[in-house]
């Protein structure tokens, strides 16, 4: 099985006015083509980070100090953000948390899924409109017409979060980036979710790559799991072994923080 993304000794840091304060400390991982991979950890761990250099959206103040970023076997930690623009959403498709923050919310649903699918690939309004009510009922909403014209401020978090993974299935991105895709829903929403991650990898054989400081998110839907403390990856592995036979301390103390891992049961 290849690889559809490499991480080679990243190291990401930060800028302040006295120092240089390294966020992200020399990780190494691979992202199986066609798996589900969660990076797990608590917050300040380097997975947000992590993820905002493999899409080149780092802020301001901070940089990519050293290592590589290699996709479909070319190298884009070098990319400026013109020539990413061309790779995100069409070859990386993002959802963030906090799905309201990533809408506008003067402008409906329908023509904002319609500025982004069409600044990535070339499709009339009347294709558009066709093909998008087809996936939003696939993903149990129902009347597509009239949630396309709405303001996100009229939907739901979990509605939202499935508006965005619509557009992800309307583009069929060789990998989806999520971070943190479920938090702030609640937990019947999260499942329905996971489960609609879970069904875009199984049919399209979509890599998908998930930040989560939850291991309930990753007992449900990871085929392997990195994880992830204060800028080191300290364990990696398939989750059979991470939840089985975990080996440092810190991934113990994650899944014990979650669950007692004798009642667990991955399938």
């Amino acid at each position: 099985m290849d690889n559809i993304l490499e991480v080679k000794n990243l190291k990401v840091a930060f800028k302040t006015k006295n120092s240089i304060k390294e966020v992200v400390k020399g990780i190494d991982f691979q992202v199986k083509r066609g798996k589900v991979t969660c990076i797990v950890g608590e917050s300040g761990s380097g997975k947000t980070m992590t993820v905002m250099s493999i899409i080149n959206v780092l802020p301001k103040n901070a940089f990519i100090e050293d290592g590589s970023i290699i996709f479909n076997n070319g190298n884009i930690s070098k990319l400026n953000n013109s020539e990413m623009k061309k790779i995100r959403g069409k070859k990386i498709f993002s959802i963030f948390q906090n799905p309201i923050n990533c809408f506008n919310q003067s402008i409906t649903m329908g023509n904002q899924l319609y500025d982004l699918i069409s600044s990535n690939m070339d499709i009339t309004k009347g294709e558009f409109n066709d093909k998008i009510c087809t996936i939003i009922e696939s993903l149990n909403l129902k009347n597509p017409k009239v949630i396309l014209n709405q303001y996100p401020f009229q939907l739901s978090g979990g509605m939202l979060q499935r508006m965005m993974i619509a557009a992800a299935i309307f583009m069929e991105p060789d990998i989806i980036i999520a971070d943190e895709p479920t938090t702030a829903l609640d937990v019947t929403t999260q499942k329905e979710i996971l489960k609609q991650f879970k069904l875009i990898q199984k049919k399209f054989n979509t890599t998908i790559l998930i930040i989560t400081h939850d291991f309930g998110v990753v007992a449900e839907i990871a085929d392997y799991v990195f994880v992830m403390q204060k800028g080191d990856l300290v364990e990696k592995g398939n989750v059979f072994e991470i939840f089985n036979n975990p080996k440092h301390k810190y991934t113990i103390s994650l899944i014990k923080a979650t669950f007692d891992r004798k009642e667990l049961e991955v399938c």
